[in-house]
Formats: C-alpha cells, sequence, structure tokens
C-alpha cells in the first residue's frame, strides 16, 4: 500500500518537475542554455468512448466498433475489414521491445496518456518532453475519409477535431499541440475546414489526400493553399496521401477476399507489414515532395509551409539533389512553373520530422537544420518513451548546442507558432 508521504512526494516531484519545465520553455530554444524539447509527431490512442461521446446519435452504427482481437487484447473494426484491428503496438510504450504484442492488448492495461491528455502531461514530464504536435490515428481518420457519405465524412472529422481541441488537448493546449484534420469531401469543405481551424485556435492542420479530392494534386488544389498560406496554418502530411476513390477501391478489393487485406490477417502479417512500414515512405512521399515542388505550389503561395511528417530526414539530400538535377536538365524545354531550383523551395518552405535517424543527424546541413524537427512518436512502438533525452544525448552527441536546440525544439516552436 502506498503511504499518504509516499502519494505526496509524488506529487510534490511531478509539481517541481512541471514547474522546472515552464521555467526552462521560458528560456526559449534558439539559446544554448536551455533543455526544451518539443516533439513534432505524437499520436493518439482513440479512447473506447471517443464515438459515443462525440459523434452524433444518427451515426453511431456507422461509427468504428469496439471489438475483441483474436488472444483476446481490445481491437477497433474498421470499414472494410472482418477482422478487428489490435491496439496492443499503440497502448504500451516504454515496454521492452521483445515484449511488445500487437493482440492480447486491453484498454485497461494501456497506459493512460495514450488515450487522456492530463495522464500524457504526465508522461511528457516523465520524458522530459515540454510539448507534443499530434497526429490523429489514421486508421480511425481513414474509415471516416473512404466513406461515400459526405454528411457521415463530415460528421466524424469534426467529431474527431472537436474530441481533440475539447478533451483530449484542454487540460493544456500550450504543450497539447492538435493537429486539426481535413475531411476528404472537396476543396469547399478543405478550405473552411482549414478556416475553421485558425479560428478555434488549432495551430496546424493535416492532410490525408489532396484537398480538391483527386488522385494528384491539381490546380483546383490551390484554393486551399491559398486559405492556407492566408491564415498563417502549416500543412502536415503524415506519410501517405490516399484519395478518397483510392480508399474505396481498397475497401472493395478487401471485400472481395471476405474482409481480409492484401497480405491477410493475423499478427504474422501485422508483424511483416509494421517492419516494412519504411517502405511506405520512400514509395509515397518523394512523389508528394516533387508534385508540391515542381507544379509551382510553393512559387504561387511563397508564405505556404507544408511538414513531412515521420518520413525521416537521411535520405532526403539524395532525393533534393536528383531533383535539381533534373531541373537543370530539362528547364530548357519543359516550361516548369518555378524560378528556382527545387531545393530552395524545400529549404524554405517545407520540413520534415524524424524519431530516429543517425544518418540524417549526420547530413544535417544538406537536409537543412532548420528543416529538420526532431518527435517522439508516442505512443507508437517505435517510441523510446521515458529514455527520449538518452536518446536525444546519443544521436546528437557532436552537434553544436545551438543546431541541437533547432532541432528538438525551436524548429517546431517557429513552423507551429508555439511561441505566439
Amino acid at each position: 500500500m502506498v503511504s499518504y508521504w509516499q502519494m505526496r512526494y509524488e506529487a510534490w516531484k511531478t509539481s517541481l518537475v512541471r514547474t522546472l519545465l515552464t521555467f526552462v520553455s521560458g528560456l526559449g530554444c534558439n539559446g544554448r542554455m536551455t533543455n526544451t524539447i518539443v516533439s513534432a509527431d505524437a499520436h493518439i490512442l482513440e479512447p473506447p468512448d471517443i464515438w459515443a461521446n462525440w459523434l452524433p446519435a444518427r451515426y453511431q452504427d456507422k461509427a468504428p466498433q469496439l471489438a475483441k482481437d483474436a488472444d483476446g487484447g481490445d481491437a477497433w473494426l474498421f470499414a472494410g475489414a472482418a477482422e478487428a484491428d489490435p491496439i496492443g503496438l499503440t497502448a504500451t510504450p516504454g515496454m521492452p521491445w521483445d515484449q511488445f504484442r500487437w493482440t492480447g492488448v486491453t484498454y485497461d492495461e494501456a497506459r493512460d496518456g495514450c488515450y487522456r491528455g492530463a495522464a500524457r502531461l504526465d508522461d511528457m514530464d516523465a520524458d522530459g518532453v515540454h510539448a507534443e504536435v499530434l497526429f490523429p490515428p489514421q486508421r480511425t481518420i481513414g474509415h471516416f475519409l473512404g466513406d461515400d457519405d459526405d454528411d457521415f465524412v463530415r460528421a466524424g472529422v469534426d467529431a474527431y477535431n472537436a474530441f481533440l481541441w475539447e478533451e483530449f488537448c484542454a487540460p493544456d493546449r500550450n504543450r497539447l499541440i492538435g493537429v486539426a484534420q481535413i475531411p476528404s469531401t472537396g476543396i469547399d469543405d478543405a478550405v473552411d475546414a482549414v478556416r475553421k481551424a485558425k479560428a478555434t485556435g488549432f495551430r496546424s492542420v493535416v492532410i490525408s489526400m489532396w484537398p480538391s479530392g483527386k488522385d494528384s494534386i491539381s490546380e483546383d488544389d490551390d484554393a486551399f493553399w491559398a486559405a492556407a498560406a492566408d491564415e498563417a496554418m502549416p500543412v502536415c502530411i503524415h506519410i501517405n496521401m490516399i484519395s478518397r476513390r483510392a480508399r474505396a477501391k481498397a475497401r472493395e478489393i478487401s471485400a472481395k477476399r471476405g474482409g481480409r487485406q492484401l497480405y491477410g490477417s493475423g499478427s504474422a502479417q501485422a508483424g511483416a507489414k509494421a517492419a516494412a512500414g519504411l517502405s511506405g515512405v520512400f514509395s509515397t512521399v518523394p512523389s508528394t515532395i516533387g508534385q508540391l515542388i515542381f507544379t509551382g505550389v510553393f512559387e504561387r503561395f511563397p508564405g505556404l509551409h507544408v511538414a513531412m511528417i515521420e518520413t525521416g530526414v537521411g535520405w532526403i539530400p539524395h532525393f533534393l539533389e536528383q531533383m535539381d538535377d533534373r531541373f537543370w536538365r530539362n528547364r530548357s524545354w519543359a516550361d516548369l512553373p518555378i524560378a528556382r531550383p527545387p531545393s530552395e523551395y524545400w529549404f524554405s518552405n517545407m520540413s520534415a520530422s524524424f524519431v530516429r535517424d543517425d544518418v540524417g543527424i549526420r547530413l544535417r546541413h544538406e537536409v537543412g537544420v532548420a528543416n529538420m524537427m526532431w518527435s517522439t512518436d508516442y505512443p507508437h512502438h517505435g517510441n523510446d518513451w521515458p529514455r527520449s533525452r538518452k536518446t536525444i544525448n546519443e544521436t546528437m552527441a557532436g552537434v553544436p548546442a545551438d543546431e541541437r536546440a533547432a532541432i528538438v525544439c525551436g524548429n517546431a516552436t517557429r513552423i507551429f507558432g508555439l511561441g505566439d
């Protein structure tokens, strides 16, 4: 049994840590004397009551359904799947890597900080992280974005954004920095959503498809870029861009397979998919960056900032080199709508986050020190909680203090306006 004095000590310790973090944050992120840390990418495990509390009653039957996985753990059943998706690898940060379980984990075992804002602050204190930029669970958002009912899509996205702002981030919105999701219902709704997010108090938005809803970038997206630039709202892209049509097609394919995904189901297939996840970055992200730059988005909207989230950075110098090479070789006949080499738009208008990227840190000057943002990816299984400071110290041991401060705090503070 925990004694009264032990409880008082723990409460005092938590209060002292928060006081010190608040003091340090007041020193700013760009000086040599600060140890402030900001994670540019963290996530939320949806709480079990999220849809009952936030989604209108008429849509409850279509909401993601809480179910059990094959080993008795909690899981969510999403549209287009016959088997529920376990919460295992998004619910138990801090567990030794060889003890992680994909299935068999319940909400009773999950850390409260995964899905409750006040508890997240405690976990951030334990990790030495002052603020987190929070992104939605992709599988949950995809449930809504891929639906063919516009009203249901809007309702689901609005429900998540309301939960994020009014519940999860409410304990401290200066430390819990929610990123508003943009719906998949066309350019008018996308523009309205970014303006609504700004008016609410959000500091950024995330798109999971091109704003107009098409499979690739088009002139129809310009109204969204203009609105984001006008509102000074950085636009985030969390790895993949999947159109509504493509999501619907994937559901059709899954249905033909009896609700099973392309490579099957079960822990072995899920593990292989998770382990191979990095390949998704290289197959999709370069195309996204190339489309943004070579179609002249930043030429037309120089005030726009696009942040590529959880993509890593070590590969970027090679990609920039190759984009510039294509530009110089083809600029005379291709009638490209850009006036500068592609890499210059990267340095002036884009950034990327990483979790652990030793190569990227070594190549930081080629990536752009000002274009890199460190992150935890809490509570996903690849994060280093509660040893993030140890990881930073190990990977950035030879990095000058001002550069380190920019990467672990200053860049995210500037890009997301955290000091405003």
